[in-house]
């Protein structure tokens, strides 16, 4: 049997490099959520370092990922991603369960960072509100025979 040998390996070829997203707003898929300790985001109030972790993706465009981990004590930023996703926040314990996010779009207000290396990288500045269905406008009273007839006529109606 003879092989035809290709001149790029298609093992050896390295994978598409993305930009990252840029600032503003946009229209993010949550591709992955978890429970996992971050040992960077340890503190008083969460000695383990307890965190949600997420993995977004821009609906519209090819970016790289958004990761955002949401510590347990800053229940602030929870309340913001479960209002992204539509969620009631009015009480005071929030659940959320990460299997039930993926899959969710949200819309995610993206800010840059700079680290001490020089190094550019997105993050969330902020879950923004799930907008609710557009009502729709009322429609107009269609017109009379009485009024088609008052405004065809020379009169003036009042």
């Amino acid at each position: 049997m003879d092989f035809t040998i290709a001149q790029d390996d298609p093992m050896t070829t390295t994978p598409a490099e993305f930009d990252i997203v840029p600032t503003g707003t946009h229209l993010m898929e949550i591709k992955s959520a978890e429970e996992r300790a971050n040992p960077y985001k340890v503190c008083d109030e969460n000695p383990n370092g307890d965190c949600l972790s997420l993995r977004l993706s821009a609906v519209n465009g090819r970016f790289k990922f958004l990761f955002d981990d949401i510590p347990q004590h800053l229940g602030w930023r929870a309340k913001q991603l479960a209002a992204a996703c539509g969620n009631d926040v009015s009480s005071g314990v929030l659940s959320l369960n990460p299997t039930d996010l993926i899959g969710r779009v949200i819309t995610v207000e993206v800010a840059h960072y700079t680290s001490k290396a020089g190094k550019v990288s997105a993050v969330v500045k902020k879950y923004l509100p799930a907008q609710p269905p557009a009502a729709s406008k009322p429609k107009a009273a269609p017109r009379t025979a009485a009024a088609k007839v008052a405004i065809g006529s020379d009169e003036i109606p009042f």
